[in-house]
């Protein structure tokens, strides 16, 4: 028999429609899927989990994130790119000064914040320049045991991606394409390095609209017919509704990160004009350099500016402004959403039997939301990291009881000091 867990009398938000959202619910784990979900399962054989005064969802979705950038952490984007847009040039120039050992420090870092704060999975969209930076990131994701995504650039050519998708944990991470962006490509060069992701198989993570020009700015992309399913857009925030459209009609996903958007200058996140154009965003992280390494942060960040925008337009007179939305609405983002952002909609985004148990427990007796009278609201509007009880990664805890597993915090400090002071007399300017 498998190895089996019981977790007992939850307030299960299983974000699935057909399970529901129940209180006093219980959740049955084989190995690493979800075997039940219901009231009053029972099985001696399982070791038995408390889950009263616990909110138990599915773990949180990180559908956009440079990890690298960890031990840059609450700098402020003024400090490293003066008053530039962090663009993705200005990146790549940064991405110079680390080491391949700087970059498993940093994105190790990163990593194992995400497990701390209840983030299961991420695309880790890791636009650096060689094999053994490469190898270091996906040492580090590994070591934290996150579900990832990690996106690799072209610049790795075929044989250097064959060997990078083949050393990845089988089964808990996945291999994707960290397109050139395609404001700073030529179309050719463009369409090389999609034409090679697609002959291996990989979905493709590209970064758009940020802080250019408002206007159509995928058009020439759209002409060519390389849009498609398999294309994850992330920000957008200066795309021309017709962009926002041919996104739509090609089927490809969407990811915005309203927190470092708005601080690094990309212009007004995007929330309602993605939602306009019937596309459902997950949300992302970014960068922690002056963000928040969290999913509450970004979905509060999220209603907050849906909700300011549509006030602006009663505001102005506009009797038909946009329906506000509710924390149900939002929730969405961090599971479903993002889940099917990152094409993984049949594995992981809700509390289905059968999918894998990524599963997450938030502590409702805290003083920060006691007494809980909405758990989703609470999750949305209240919660932190300091509600985090328990991770779930594929049935394994990674944090239990408020405590990281597997992790010598003391020797990661050391670690990410050290790094932080070669990184930042490499590359950061004056």
């Amino acid at each position: 028999m498998e190895n089996r867990k019981l977790i007992k009398s939850a307030a299960v938000l299983s974000m699935d429609p057909q399970v529901g959202n129940q209180l006093n619910y219980d959740i049955l784990i084989e190995g690493d899927k979800i075997l039940n979900v219901g009231r009053n399962i029972s099985d001696d054989a399982a070791e038995q989990i408390d889950g009263s005064g616990m909110v138990a969802m599915p773990g949180f979705v990180d559908a956009h994130h440079h990890m690298w950038l960890g031990v840059l952490r609450n700098m402020g984007a003024q400090y490293v790119v003066g008053k530039q847009v962090f663009d993705g040039v200005q990146q790549k120039a940064l991405a110079a000064g680390f080491s391949p050992d700087d970059v498993y420090a940093s994105t190790l870092a990163s990593a194992i914040n995400a497990v701390d704060a209840g983030i299961t999975t991420v695309l880790d969209h890791a636009n650096l320049h060689s094999a053994e930076h490469l190898a270091a990131n996906a040492k580090a994701l590994a070591e934290a045991g996150l579900r990832t995504v990690l996106a690799a650039p072209a610049s790795l050519g075929q044989a250097g991606l064959e060997a990078l998708l083949t050393s990845l944990p089988a089964g808990r991470s996945t291999l994707a394409l960290a397109s050139s962006d395609p404001q700073d490509t030529s179309l050719a060069a463009l369409k090389a390095e999609w034409e090679l992701a697609r002959s291996l198989g990989l979905r493709i993570s590209a970064q758009v609209g940020m802080g250019t020009k408002p206007g159509d700015q995928l058009s020439e992309l759209n002409k060519a017919k390389l849009l498609g399913p398999d294309i994850m857009f992330a920000h957008g925030n200066t795309l021309s509704d017709r962009d926002l459209g041919a996104i739509r009609d090609a089927r490809a996903a969407v990811a915005m990160a309203p927190a470092a958007e708005m601080m690094q200058g990309y212009g007004a996140p995007t929330i309602q004009r993605f939602t306009d154009a019937g596309l459902t965003p997950g949300l992302g992280i970014d960068t922690e350099l002056a963000n928040r390494g969290d999913m509450f942060s970004q979905m509060r960040n999220a209603i907050s500016m849906q909700h300011a925008m549509r006030f602006d337009k009663k505001l102005a007179g506009n009797i038909f402004a946009d329906r506000m939305m509710t924390t149900r609405d939002i929730i969405q983002f961090v599971n479903v959403y993002g889940a099917q952002t990152l094409g993984m909609q049949d594995t992981i985004g809700t509390l289905t039997p059968g999918k894998q148990a990524d599963i997450v427990l938030l502590r409702q007796h805290h003083i920060n939301v006691m007494p809980v009278n909405d758990p989703i609201g609470a999750v949305v509007w209240a919660m932190d990291c300091s509600n985090i009880d328990s991770v779930m990664v594929a049935g394994n805890f990674l944090k239990r009881h408020g405590e990281l597993l597997n992790c010598d915090l003391g020797k990661l400090q050391e670690l990410t000091t050290a790094t932080r002071q070669r990184v930042l007399a490499a590359s950061v300017p004056a």
